[in-house]
């Protein structure tokens, strides 16, 4: 991935700082209501302060993702974790009041670069998105997992991870409360003793393995992956 703006931070050694108590701020956005307690628990176990909200509309989102923008808790911090779930399309999350075309994802990483939080410059700022695409709107075959694709694209800035899940919408009609196997794959590899001491895209690699053979076995829930990173360094979510 190229990165065409670069962020400008002092580089000291290859991997990123992960030391400050807590971690960073975790801010969880979930408009489904089914993966929100295993996410809190995932992170509040890798030591972030997280925040949940529960079932926002569009006004909502845009609001608390200005005021966690603007925390002081960034200054001290050492990450940055956003997790998002809703119903959309592949470039939109429609909220709780499914308004189309909903709120743009190229927005979402807006809020944290260094630019618009000078406290998150130089540091990682990870994205996690599942997107539960309507079947009107759905494209394309998600029979494989794909890296690097181009449903959805953000602008480059530097130390951003954007993982970004989608799934057709038909899933929730016919379990609605289902949970995401995304999401609980993800909640599992991060809660494993092991699996955590692993470079952030080495668990990536797991995860993509696990999540294609998942496709392979469940012709009617087909996850389709993208994986974009702007990363300088190294990334562990524990310190080593």
């Amino acid at each position: 991935i190229h990165i065409s703006i670069p962020e400008t931070e002092v580089q000291g050694c290859n991997k990123y700082r992960m030391q400050s108590k807590p971690l960073g701020v975790c801010l969880i956005i979930d408009c489904i209501g089914n993966d929100a307690g295993l996410l809190m628990e995932t992170f509040k176990s890798l030591h972030f302060e997280v925040h949940c909200r529960l079932f926002l509309n569009m006004d909502a989102v845009i609001h608390d993702l200005y005021e966690t923008a603007r925390l002081r808790a960034h200054k001290d911090a050492d990450c940055f974790v956003c997790v998002l779930v809703g119903r959309g399309n592949h470039q939109h999350i429609f909220c709780t009041d499914h308004i189309v075309p909903g709120f743009q994802l190229e927005r979402l990483k807006d809020f944290f670069t260094g630019e618009r939080c000078p406290d998150l410059l130089g540091k990682p700022k990870l994205f996690f998105i599942q997107n539960y695409v309507e079947p009107s709107i759905w494209q394309g075959n998600a029979s494989l997992t794909e890296a690097d694709g181009d449903l959805c694209t953000i602008p480059q800035v530097a130390d951003i991870f954007w993982s970004h899940c989608t799934l057709d919408a038909s899933v929730l009609e016919r379990s609605p409360c289902s949970s995401s196997y995304y999401l609980s794959t993800l909640a599992g590899l991060l809660m494993d003793p092991q699996k955590r001491k692993l470079p952030l895209l080495d668990i990536f690699v797991e995860l993509n393995n696990r999540v294609y053979e998942w496709n392979r076995m469940n012709s009617t829930e087909q996850y389709l992956l993208l994986l974009k990173h702007t990363l300088r360094k190294k990334l562990f979510l524990t310190d080593k």
